[in-house]
C-alpha cells in the first residue's frame, strides 16, 4: 500500500522545477488523505506531527511559480489510465462531468460570484455567494463498487476578466465542462461523457461539432433532455426548387409515451445499483435550432418514472445508454465525500489587492476587477486563484489515491478490526474508512520503510525528538 503511493507520488517530480516544491506537494498530497478534520492546512501539520515553523512555507507553495495545474492534471489522468481499474461500458470508459456550487462569506477572494440556491431546505437564502465548480470524473471500480475518481475540478464561472488578463478566452460552464470532458478525453482513449439535462444546449452541441470534426469519435455524449424539448424529422426529398430543407417535420419526444407505447421494448437493466424492468424507445432525430445534428434519443420508462436521454453515437443500444447514464449519480457521492471526508472544497485563500465583496452589488454593473490596472495587484490575484485550484486538485488526487487503494485491497482489509460500523457493508470500503485505516498505520508504514521517498520528505519537516523527551515519553 505504502508502496502504491509512493509509486503514484514519484510520478509527478517532472512536473515540479524546484525539489522543494514536490516535497510539499507529497507533504500535503498525503496529508489530505490522513487529516482527522478540516480545518485548514494547520491540520496537516497535527495529522503528520510537522514543525509549525513550516506553516508559512507550506501556504507559499500554493501560490509558488514552480509548478503547473496543467502538468499536474496531465500526470494524474494519465496516471489513472495506467493503474485504475476504469469502468467500461460498450468497451469505453466513462467520464461524468457536473457542477457544484461552493458558498463563502469571504469577502477577498477572486472570482466570487452570487448564485441561485438550488436547495429545497426553506431555511437557505434563495442566492448565495461563492465560486462555481465544474468537475470532471471518470467511474472506477469492480463488480460489486463503482467509483467516480476525480480528474479535475476547476472554477468555470466570474473568471472573465481573469481570463483576459492571460490572455485566454473566457466561455461559458457549459462549453468548459465540454472541453474539460475532450482535454481527459485524449489521456483515457474514446470515452463516453455522461452529462445531466442542464448540458444539453446549442452552444454545446456547437462544441462538440468543431471538436468532433477534428477528432471523429473521440468523445461521445450521454445526457438527457427537458421534457418539453422539440425535436425534428429528417429533411424530405428536394424537389429541385428554392432552398434544399435542412430538417422535416418537428416532433414532441414525450407525446411518444402515448403515441408509440406499443413500439416500446422491454428489457431487465441495472439501474440506480437496482436491477428493474425497463421499456424503452430509441429513435434518431434532429435536435438543435438553427444547427440540427442527428442526435439518438431513448425514451425510458420504469415505475411511474419517464425520462428522454440524449447520446451523439448512433450506433450505441438503447440498453446501454440507459445503463450509462443510470451512472451519473456517481458524481455526487463524490462531491459527498469531497466535502464531508476529505474537506476538498474548504479553503480559504484570499488577497487585499481583490476589491472588497459588494453583495448588492447589481447583474447590469461591471465585475469590480475590471477596476484593477496594477499589474502587481493583477498578479496576486491569478496566484490566489491559482493556489484555490491548486487545492482543489490536489484533494482530488489525494481522493483518487484513496480510492484505487480501496479498489485494490478490496478482501484484504476488515473493517471491523479498526473501525466500529453499526450497519457493516459487503462491498468494498468507503474513503472515509480506507482514511481512517491509513490515519492509525501511516507512521507504522513509514517506521517499516525508512528509506521510501515519502518517509525521507516527512521525516525532514517534522520536529525532531531530543533523547531526554523520548525516554520521558517512555517512562
Amino acid at each position: 500500500m505504502f508502496t502504491f503511493i509512493e509509486m503514484i507520488l514519484s510520478c509527478f517530480r517532472s512536473c515540479f522545477s524546484r525539489k522543494a516544491a514536490f516535497s510539499w506537494f507529497v507533504t500535503i498530497i498525503v496529508g489530505l488523505m490522513v487529516r482527522s478534520d478540516m480545518l485548514g492546512i494547520t491540520s496537516v501539520i497535527r495529522d503528520l506531527s510537522l514543525d509549525p515553523a513550516l506553516y508559512n512555507s507550506m501556504m507559499h507553495f500554493f501560490r509558488a511559480g514552480s509548478w503547473k495545474w496543467e502538468d499536474i492534471f496531465t500526470t494524474w489522468v494519465q496516471n489513472v489510465s495506467r493503474h485504475a481499474p476504469l469502468k467500461r461500458l460498450s468497451g469505453r470508459a466513462v467520464l461524468v462531468g457536473d457542477g457544484v456550487k461552493r458558498a463563502s462569506d469571504g469577502r477577498y477572494m477572486p472570482c466570487t460570484k452570487k448564485m441561485i440556491q438550488e436547495s429545497e431546505d426553506s431555511s437557505k437564502p434563495t442566492f448565495i455567494h461563492g465560486h462555481l465548480w465544474g468537475a470532471v470524473g471518470v467511474l472506477v471500480g469492480n463488480a460489486s463498487k463503482t467509483f467516480c475518481l476525480p480528474l479535475s475540478i476547476q472554477i468555470h464561472d466570474g473568471d472573465s476578466v481573469i481570463s483576459d488578463w492571460l490572455g485566454d478566452e473566457s466561455v461559458s460552464h457549459v462549453v468548459q465542462m465540454l472541453r474539460d470532458g475532450f482535454r481527459a478525453a485524449q489521456h483515457i482513449g474514446s470515452p463516453l461523457f455522461v452529462l445531466d439535462r442542464y448540458f444539453l444546449t446549442r452552444p454545446m452541441l456547437l462544441e462538440w461539432r468543431a471538436y468532433a470534426a477534428g477528432a471523429p469519435g473521440l468523445l461521445h455524449i450521454v445526457t438527457r433532455a427537458k421534457k418539453n424539448c422539440i425535436a425534428y424529422k429528417g429533411p424530405g426529398p428536394y424537389r429541385g426548387r428554392g432552398r434544399r430543407p435542412v430538417r422535416g417535420d418537428a416532433v414532441r419526444p414525450r407525446d411518444l409515451f402515448v403515441e408509440q407505447s406499443r413500439s416500446f421494448q422491454s428489457a431487465r437493466l441495472q439501474i440506480y445499483g437496482v436491477e428493474r424492468d425497463v421499456r424503452f424507445l430509441s429513435r434518431t432525430y434532429l435536435w438543435g435550432q438553427g444547427s440540427y445534428h442527428a442526435l439518438q434519443f431513448v425514451l425510458v420508462e420504469y415505475g411511474q418514472t419517464q425520462a428522454i436521454l440524449v447520446c451523439t453515437d448512433l450506433s450505441m443500444s438503447a440498453e446501454d445508454i440507459i445503463t450509462t447514464y443510470a451512472y451519473r449519480f456517481k458524481i455526487e457521492a463524490m462531491f459527498r465525500e469531497m466535502k464531508q471526508q476529505l474537506g476538498g472544497l474548504f479553503y480559504h485563500f484570499w488577497t487585499s489587492a481583490v476589491p472588497r465583496l459588494d453583495h448588492y452589488r447589481r447583474k447590469d454593473t461591471d465585475d469590480p476587477l475590471t477596476k484593477v490596472k496594477d499589474k502587481h495587484k493583477q498578479k496576486r490575484i491569478i496566484k490566489t486563484l491559482t493556489a484555490t485550484e491548486g487545492y482543489v486538485m490536489f484533494s482530488s488526487i489525494a481522493m483518487g489515491i484513496i480510492q484505487m487503494l480501496c479498489l485494490m485491497y478490496d478482501g484484504k482489509i476488515r473493517v471491523s478490526d479498526f473501525r466500529y460500523l453499526r450497519t457493516p457493508s459487503r462491498q468494498v470500503m468507503s474513503e472515509a474508512s480506507m482514511m481512517e485505516y491509513l490515519r492509525r498505520n501511516l507512521f507504522r508504514f513509514m517506521a517499516k520503510q525508512s528509506g521510501a521517498t515519502i518517509t525521507k520528505i516527512i521525516s525532514s519537516k517534522q520536529v525532531p525528538l531530543e533523547t531526554e523527551d523520548i525516554d520521558r515519553l517512555i517512562s
